[in-house]
C-alpha cells in the first residue's frame, strides 16, 4: 500500500492506493496554520483507521510544495524522520505536477499570500511570483478557497481528480528525502 500525502490543497488530503493504483481510503482533514499540533497525529489516526503503520507501507508520495516556510519544513521533517526509522521509499512531486497528473493543463495559479500567485505558464517554465492586477486574462487550473480575482476575464478551474493522479504517477526511484519547496520572497526555493 501507497501513502500520498497533499497538505497543499485546502484541505489536505491523505490518500492509500494499491499497487493497481487503485485508491483504497481517501481522507481530507483541516491543517492550515497547524500542521505542528496535528499533522503526525492525524497521519497516525488516518492509518490507525485502515489497519497500517508506517512501516508496512511500500512507499510515502508527498507534495512537497510550493508552500509556506513552517508548514513545509514540518511535513517534511516529519515524513523524512518516520522514512529513515522505517526504511520507508519515498517520493516526492510538486503542487504543479499534482495538477498535471490529475489532468489539468497549463497555466496553472497556486496563491502565494494576499494579492500575489505563482504563475506556472507551461510545463517547461520555472513558476513565478505575480501581482494579481498582473495576470493576464485567460483560464487557469488552481486550488483555493479564496477566490480573489474580479476580472471577468480570468476563470478558474479547480476540480483536482486524485484518482486520475494516482493512475498517472509513475513509481519510479525513490528519493532520499523530501525537499521542501518554498514560497519566499523575492525568489521560490
Amino acid at each position: 500500500m501507497y501513502l500520498f500525502i497533499d497538505t497543499i490543497s485546502l484541505p489536505a488530503t491523505y490518500i492509500l492506493f494499491d499497487s493497481g493504483k487503485d485508491i483504497v481510503s481517501q481522507e481530507s482533514i483541516e491543517l492550515r496554520g497547524r500542521e505542528s499540533e496535528h499533522f503526525l497525529v492525524s497521519l497516525s489516526e488516518f492509518l490507525t483507521k485502515n489497519s497500517l503503520e508506517f512501516q508496512n507501507l511500500e512507499g510515502v508520495v508527498v507534495v512537497n510544495g510550493p508552500g509556506s516556510f513552517t508548514a513545509m519544513r514540518i511535513i517534511t521533517l516529519t515524513v523524512n524522520t518516520l522514512s529513515l526509522v522505517h526504511h520507508t521509499p519515498l517520493y516526492s512531486i510538486d503542487y504543479f505536477t499534482l495538477g498535471e497528473l490529475s489532468g489539468w493543463s497549463y497555466p496553472m495559479l497556486l496563491r502565494a499570500n494576499r494579492g500575489e500567485y505563482l504563475l506556472q505558464r507551461n510545463k517547461d517554465t520555472i513558476p513565478e511570483l505575480i501581482a494579481i492586477p498582473d495576470i493576464p486574462p485567460g483560464c487557469y487550473f488552481w486550488i483555493g478557497e479564496i477566490n480573489d480575482f474580479t476580472n471577468g476575464a480570468i476563470s478558474i478551474q479547480s476540480a483536482l481528480r486524485y484518482d486520475a493522479f494516482c493512475k498517472n504517477f509513475r513509481i519510479g526511484s525513490p528519493v532520499r528525502r523530501i525537499e521542501p519547496y518554498y514560497i519566499k520572497k523575492p525568489n521560490i526555493t
